[in-house]
C-alpha cells in the first residue's frame, strides 16, 4: 500500500495546481495524508480524486473544511497505526504540540504539519513525520512531502521526496 503524505498546501494562495513533481505520485497513490491547511475545501475535493484521503484541519483553513474534518486522526493501515495532526496552538515547539495531541496513544507513527520543515527521526519507538510542503517550502531549500509504503505483513519504510521547483 502506498500512501502519499501531505501538509500546508496552502492552495490556491501558494499554487493554483498540484506540482508536477507530486501528480505522479498522486497518481499512484493508494491513500493520501493530509496533515491540514488546505485553506480552501476544494484542495480536499482534488485530492480525493486521486485516492481516499485521512486528513485533519490547520490553523489556516476556513469553515469549509474544519467543519467537516476533525483536528486529530487515527487510522490503521495493515496494523500500523497512524496519527495525524496539524500541530498547531500556543506554548511548546510545534513537535511537542503533536506529540501531545496523541499522549494517550499507542503510535508506531505520528504524522504532523504547521512548520512547514520536514523532519523524520524516531523517539521511543515512533516514528515522527513531518512532510514539509509540496508548495510553500518557506525557507527551506526544497519543496517536499513524504511516501509511505505498508507492506500486507505490517513491515513498513517512509521517506521524503524532495524537489527544487514546484511548477516541474
Amino acid at each position: 500500500m502506498r500512501i502519499i503524505i501531505l501538509a500546508d498546501t496552502h492552495m490556491p494562495r501558494m499554487a493554483k495546481i498540484w506540482p508536477p513533481a507530486l501528480l505522479p505520485y498522486l497518481e499512484k497513490a493508494d491513500h493520501i495524508v493530509h496533515a491540514g491547511d488546505f485553506n480552501d475545501r476544494r484542495v480536499l475535493d482534488s485530492l480525493e480524486s486521486f485516492a481516499p484521503i485521512t486528513a485533519v484541519y490547520g490553523n489556516t483553513d476556513g469553515p469549509d473544511v474544519t467543519e467537516i474534518l476533525p483536528d486529530r486522526q487515527i487510522i490503521s493501515f495493515h496494523g500500523v497505526t497512524v496519527g495525524i495532526t496539524h500541530g498547531h496552538g500556543k506554548g511548546k515547539t510545534t513537535e511537542q504540540r503533536a506529540r501531545a495531541a496523541f499522549a494517550e496513544e499507542s503510535l508506531d507513527l505520528l504524522i504532523y504539519g504547521h512548520s512547514h520543515i520536514p523532519e523524520h527521526k524516531t523517539e521511543e519507538r515512533m516514528v515522527l513525520f513531518n512532510p514539509g510542503s509540496p508548495t510553500d517550502k518557506r525557507r527551506q531549500e526544497q519543496f517536499s512531502f513524504g511516501e509511505l509504503v505498508v507492506e500486507e505483513d505490517g513491515t513498513w519504510r517512509i521517506k521524503h521526496i524532495y524537489y527544487k521547483d514546484k511548477k516541474g
